[in-house]
């Protein structure tokens, strides 16, 4: 796979996350504890997509960069540098600047 190849799977990740955090976690009841990467919530959405990665990484290692076996190694790295990029759109750990218009 090729740099744009890796691009392109990120900004994937982190538009499925952002989506998610969009029309997922933003419009439903506010949670007792808040939205961060140690919320029960969120990390089972690690979970499961970094699950989904591991599909998808082994069609890659399959069809696209056509190994006869399994390359564990290259699957689990894809899926956790996945994972990671997909946080940055699930977790919605930002604040907003309150800074005046002048």
């Amino acid at each position: 796979m090729g740099f744009l190849s890796y691009v392109l799977l990120g900004g994937m990740a982190y538009a499925i996350g952002l989506t998610l955090r969009r029309y997922k976690l933003e419009p439903a009841e506010k949670p007792a504890a808040p939205y961060t990467l140690k919320h029960p919530l969120i990390l089972r959405y690690l979970a499961l997509f970094f699950v989904a990665m591991l599909l998808v990484s082994a069609v890659i290692v399959r069809f696209i960069l056509g190994h006869d076996g399994v390359d564990i190694l290259f699957m689990i790295v894809n899926s956790l540098v996945t994972t990671f990029v997909f946080s940055f759109g699930l977790c919605p750990d930002h604040k907003k600047l309150d800074v005046p218009m002048s």
